[in-house]
Order: C-alpha cells, then structure tokens, then sequence
C-alpha cells in the first residue's frame, strides 16, 4: 500500500514545534527568524547610515519620514500573512498535504492581487501621504524622491514578505534568511556605489532598496520552486475557492488593521515630532531604527509561538501550544531586561550606531531612555499575540491594539510634546504605557479563556464538506471550537 509521506519527510515543513524538547524547538525556529529580521532592520538602517554619511538633517529626516510611511504600509501586509502562516501551519500540524498546498496557493494568490491593487494607489498618493506626514519643508524633496521610488518596488516587498510567510507556516524560519542576508548585501553595495560613490542622496538609497528587493524576491521564489516537499503545488491550488481566502482573511484581518493601527500611531507621532524641528525628526528616526533592532527577540519568539500554536493545535496537543507561550514570554522578558539596562547606561551609544550627527545621537538617546521600559512590555504582548493568533483568535489583538494606540499612545504623545521645554524623553514615555493597557486586555482575555472555551484550532474542512453542525465534535464544548 503506498504511505503518504508527512512533513516528518521533508526538507522544509518539520515537526520539531510539535514532537521533542518544546524549548529548545522554540530557539530553533525563533534564532533564524532573529536573524532575519536583524538583517532586515540592518537593511533599513544602511539607508539611513549611509544617507547620514554625507548628508545633512534633512536628508536623514527624509529617509526617515519616507521608511516610516512605507513601513506602515507594509505593516498591512505583514499582518494579512499571518492569516496564511497559521492556514499553513494548521495544516502541516495535521498532516494534510493536500491542505498545505491549497493554503500556499492562497496566500499567493490573494498577496499577488493585493499588491496589483494598492501599488498605484500608494504611488500617485505620494504627495498626498507625506504632507500628511506634516513633513519638514527642507526635506519634502528628498522624501518624495525616496518614498515614490520605493513606492514604485512595492511589489516585490509584498513578494518577500509572503514567500517568508509560506516557509514560516511550515515551519522553517531558516530559508528566509537566505534571501534577506541577498537582499542585505545587494543594499549595502548598492548604498555604497550611488549614495556615497554617485552621491545620489535618499533618490540612489530608494534605488538600492528597490533592486535589492527585486533581487531577493526572484532568489526567494527560485528557492520555494525548487524546494523539495512532500505536497505538490497543483496549478489549479493558485484559484483558490472563497472558503481558502477567507480563512486567510479571517485570521489576517484583525492583525492587519491592528498593524495599521499601529503603524499609524508611529506616523502620527513623527508628525508631532516633526513640529519640534528637524533634528528631532532625525533623532525620532535614528531611535526607531534602534529600536527595531531592540525588538527582535520578543518579535522572534511572538512569531515562534504564533507558529508553534497552530502546529500543535493542528495535532491535538493544546498543552503544549499553551506551554509555547510561556517559554516563549520567559526567553523575551530576559533580552527585554538586558534591552532596558543597556539604554539606561548607554543610549547615546546606541543611537551613534545610526547616526554620527552628534545632535542627532542625542536627541534618539532621549528617547531610547524613555521608551525602553517598552522592551519589558512586549515581551508580554509579543506572545499573547502570538499564542492567540495561532489559536485563530485574532480580534483580541485587534482589540487591546486599537485600545492602546487611540486611547493611550498616540493622546499621550500629543500630551507629553506640548509643554514649551518638552524633549523626545517626555514623548518617548507614551509607548510603554500603551503597552500596559494591552497587557491589562490580554491577560484578562487570556484568563476568560482558561476558564471557558478551549482555544480553537484553525481548521481547514475540505471545501466540499459542510459546515460542523451540532452533531459533530467541533460544535460541542467540550472539545476545540473551529476558529474559523
């Protein structure tokens, strides 16, 4: 009789989240996917290094703004492509090949038209989007050129972003680094050759970060054709029914407005920011950049534990899902301690990593010291997030998200930049008290739930069977309810 082979048998999709030592399987998955966003915060920040090297306040501010701007953006992205990690990663827990494929196909599908759709719409909004930004008039030029030329690439941002996805839900964080270190190094020469060697400004940076991008997107989808699994990508699976891009959407939708939320509360504060002059711009920028390094590990692990969720959810072991979370919140609170001490001793070194303006250095240390109280924060809302998207619960990250960026960060930024001798210190605060009221949402959420409902895995019905009906487990209480 011949055996289907499992993801037991694969190259890529692996069952370390769900059999062995669940700590040591949390490490293996959340260092690559570190390492990754490392590279990609170090992708970032080149930009601005390289900008700064031989350019002045506004030049940097312009990268700034324009990163910003298109970074919250991609926050939407980012956020719809968990909806496709955890329809993956279902998947690969339940050893459904067939499932696994019609989910890649969907993810693909859906990402590849969003893309089509918003590309114009983010290009021919440029001016529209950066005066919004209430950016500094010294610096509207550079940041035009530098956000229309990436505004241009955006579709091959949104291609790595969702080809990284798909290897996440199957449980490999290790080959999207790969085509993230590509993208870095093409970035990094690139940076060199027209900003420093051409002395194109931010109009050769945006250059640089539009073909590093075509080049990683073109390496990243060489690898995933060329990979070898177990299922077997039908053409048929990239015209997915209604019910595949639902899930999707189901899932990803509550996180994406919650990253727009967010990333709209980054844009507006920068606004604000903006109004106290130029070099607080810069400052602000030169602190995010730091602070996206900062917030790697909590992210890594929010990503192990979303990952490792769904997994073993997928394969009925709800107890070791949940302990995923609490490793996972242990190992984040200990860089989110060490994180805090370091800005605390040092911030202005840390802010000369991005800046060599010494004004500059001194306004992100201002902030840094202010806003670290936040590594402390995440490393609880990273893996509460984490652990509910996996279970498919993802309208209570909507939830405590929009609750902290309406009612806390972003009144709270406005309040403490009003006062006439109000530094970035003062604005920097607003964040680690956002994060608190998140906090205060989950934990209550999370205790209602321990003592109801169990948490739901993400199921994936075959699309012609119907709905769970009373008379089937999924509708009984007592047993997993279908997130979807």
């Amino acid at each position: 009789m011949k055996t289907q082979k499992t993801p037991a048998n694969l190259a890529v999709s692996e069952r370390y989240l769900v059999e062995g030592p669940l700590a040591r399987g949390l490490w293996r998955f959340a260092f690559p996917f570190m390492l990754a966003f490392l590279l990609q915060a170090l992708y970032g920040a080149v930009d601005l290094f390289v900008v700064g090297l031989n350019g002045d306040a506004a030049a940097v501010s312009a990268v700034s703004i324009g990163a910003q701007t298109l970074h919250a953006l991609i926050g939407v992205v980012v956020g719809f492509s968990v909806g496709g990690v955890v329809y993956i990663g279902y998947n690969v827990g339940a050893n459904d090949n067939d499932g696994v494929s019609r989910a890649i196909g969907a993810t693909s599908t859906f990402f590849g038209v969003a893309a089509l759709i918003l590309t114009p719409l983010i290009v021919f909004g440029t001016n529209f989007l950066l005066d919004a930004m209430r950016t500094p008039p010294e610096a509207l030029d550079f940041a035009r050129q530098y956000f229309f030329v990436c505004a241009c690439g955006f579709p091959l941002i949104v291609g790595c972003n969702v080809v990284a996805a798909i290897y996440r839900g199957l449980g490999d964080s290790r080959t999207p680094v790969y085509f993230v270190a590509v993208a870095c190094a093409v970035n990094i020469i690139a940076d060199l050759i027209l900003v420093l060697g051409f002395n194109l400004g931010p109009f050769g940076a945006a250059v640089a970060t539009v073909g590093a991008q075509a080049v990683s997107f073109f390496y990243a989808v060489w690898l995933l054709k060329n990979g070898r699994f177990s299922f077997k990508l039908r053409f048929s699976d990239f015209f997915p029914k209604f019910g595949s891009i639902s899930r999707i959407v189901k899932v990803g939708s509550p996180l994406a407005l919650q990253d727009a939320l967010v990333n709209v509360s980054f844009l507006i504060i920068l606004a604000i920011v903006n109004e106290m002059g130029v070099a607080a711009s810069a400052g602000l920028g030169v602190a995010e950049r730091a602070i996206g390094f900062l917030m790697l590990p909590a992210a890594s692990f929010g990503t192990a534990v979303a990952t490792a969720t769904a997994q073993n959810l997928g394969a009925a072991l709800p107890k070791r899902a949940l302990a995923s979370f609490l490793y996972g919140t242990a190992f984040s609170l200990a860089f989110g301690l060490v994180f805090w001490t370091l800005c605390q001793i040092c911030p202005e070194t840390v802010a000369r990593i991005f800046a060599d303006d010494a004004e500059i250095a001194r306004q992100g240390a201002l902030y840094l010291r202010s806003f670290a109280l936040d590594y402390i924060c995440v490393a609880f809302v990273f893996n509460f997030n984490g652990y509910f998207c996996g279970c498919g619960k993802t309208l209570v990250a909507l939830a405590h998200g929009s609750l902290a960026t309406l009612a806390a960060r972003i009144p709270l930024s406005y309040l403490f930049s009003r006062p006439e001798d109000a530094t970035l210190y003062e604005v920097g605060f607003a964040a680690p008290l956002a994060s608190v009221v998140s906090i205060v949402v989950c934990v209550g959420y999370f205790a209602w739930l321990r003592r109801g409902v169990q948490n739901a895995p993400v199921s994936d019905p075959k699309e012609e069977k119907p709905d769970a009906s009373p008379e089937t487990p999924l509708a009984d209480a007592s047993q997993p309810i279908d997130a979807f």
